[in-house]
């Protein structure tokens, strides 16, 4: 039987990521992913931060499909807050080319890379690395939980007229406990929702015959994707025995908007080179733990806390809430914040005065 240093079940961008990390450090690296096709099918809305996308991988007009300098957030009953930044904050990438670059790459670093394979008992390694995404099917043989998620749907439309470089946020009843979302790519849009509470399709179908905020009107529907999205945060436990999980497996997302790309690509760098030094007897694997917490845990506690908070706020707080911070200037300066390591941003929400605001709901959470 062929024993492989590291063997990483999921080729998403967590699996490929940590597979190019690893092999890096001279590991013997096998990447197993079950679809025939590197990232297909495609359910991610494409939406990341440009700094943190450079800390992944360097951007390429190859799978960048525009630039976004800000963004449009409307209120429950529709007022419309626009958050503007001086230069280009994030921008909308094509997830099946953005997936094929970080295949090529781990291939150049020397991973084995296998597609059409599910993980089986006959696959043997050193370490092995979960990166299955959100299903939770080995994560659970393995005895690590399962991520936190709701469902999510969302729909590519042609439209006559859209903004190009600015993102919209619909919040309110349309999307309970979370929100909606407009993301252009390229010659269309990109138009979902998730939600705690209620079936996300049949929302979504609701809110683009009433709601007239998204400008959406005789659009054409191109094609229709459903999934989940993480909002938990990290796993308690994210390393046990010689396995550990990754990405969406082990809630690398950022709770705030369920975004994985950037949060989930940079601590699967940490766990691809854990991963090698403990397949090579150089350290033990419990140090990917002990490197995300270190680099990343306060950033996802604070995270968490901020989505506590919004969850629980009923429609006429998170009214009140958005007006002050538009006329404190508040929103204009979360502009100029990393949109990926929001710790700080939700910082200085809180030392601000709507603070008065948070507190309500979350001791309305707690109780």
């Amino acid at each position: 039987m062929d024993l492989r240093d590291v063997l990483i079940v999921g080729g998403g961008p967590a699996g490929l990521i940590a597979g190019a990390e690893a092999a890096k450090s001279r590991a013997d690296v096998l990447i197993v992913e079950e679809d025939p096709e590197i990232g297909e099918p495609d359910h991610c809305a494409g939406f990341v931060s440009a700094k943190g996308l450079e800390k992944v991988i360097e951007p390429s007009q190859n799978f960048v499909l525009g630039w976004i300098r800000g963004a449009r957030i409307f209120s429950p009953a529709g007022k419309a807050y626009e958050v503007m930044a001086e230069e280009t904050k994030a921008c909308v990438i094509d997830r099946v080319k953005f997936d094929k670059e970080l295949l090529r790459k781990a291939e150049a670093c020397g991973a084995e890379v296998v597609t059409g394979r599910a993980y089986t008992s006959g696959l043997e390694a050193k370490v092995l690395v979960d990166a299955e995404g959100s299903k939770g099917r080995l994560a659970k043989s393995l005895g690590f939980e399962v991520p936190k998620s709701i469902p999510a749907a969302q729909m590519d439309l042609e439209v006559a007229d859209f903004d190009r470089d600015i993102v919209e946020l619909q919040t309110g009843e349309c999307a309970p406990g979370f929100f909606a979302w407009k993301v252009p790519r390229g010659d269309h849009v990109r138009v979902g929702l998730a939600c705690y509470r209620g079936v996300p399709l049949d929302l979504l179908k609701s809110m683009l015959e009433k709601n007239s905020n998204f400008n959406l009107k005789n659009a054409k529907i191109i094609r229709q994707l459903f999934g989940k999205v993480v909002i938990g945060g990290p796993l308690r436990r994210t390393v046990r025995g010689n396995a550990m999980v990754i990405g969406d497996a082990g809630g690398f997302v950022k709770p705030t908007t369920g975004g994985g790309v950037v949060m989930g690509g940079l601590t699967a760098k940490l766990a691809g080179a854990a991963a090698a030094e403990a397949a090579l007897n150089r350290a033990p694997l419990s140090a990917f733990e002990k490197a995300w917490k270190s680099k990343y845990g306060s950033d996802f506690r604070t995270m968490k806390l901020a989505t506590r908070i919004f969850r629980n706020m009923k429609a006429d707080e998170l009214e009140h809430a958005l007006k002050v911070s538009h006329e404190a200037g508040i929103l204009g300066l979360l502009a100029g914040y990393d949109l990926d390591l929001q710790g700080a941003a939700v910082n200085r929400v809180l030392e601000s005065r709507l603070i008065r605001f948070a507190m309500l709901p979350f001791l309305r959470s707690l109780f």
